[in-house]
């Protein structure tokens, strides 16, 4: 089984956002320029700007099952949305 790590932080905080579709008609940029030109976040780089974005694991983990709903993911592969839910069912199993 493969396991896709991708997407870049910045690509989380777009599909966040609500801005995915917004952001796949802007070719060539990248979800870091995204962040910064078109949803004003000037320090979408920093440690301390990503950990107060998602300091709510709620929101990140909307984000994540957002990101696999919306981008191409073979049928073969598992994304870091699929492992959390993985984990959360072992846990319910055992507790």
């Amino acid at each position: 089984m493969n396991v896709i790590t991708a997407p870049e932080i910045e690509m989380l905080i777009i599909c966040n956002e609500g801005k995915y579709q917004d952001f796949e008609k802007k070719k060539g940029m990248s979800p870091s320029e995204y962040c910064k030109s078109i949803l004003k976040m000037k320090n979408v780089k920093s440690v301390s700007f990503v950990k107060e974005y998602f300091s709510d694991i709620s929101v990140l983990e909307k984000s994540l099952h957002e990101y696999k709903r919306l981008s191409k993911v073979r049928k073969s592969e598992k994304t870091i949305y699929d492992l959390l839910r993985s984990e959360d069912n072992k846990k319910k199993m055992e507790g």
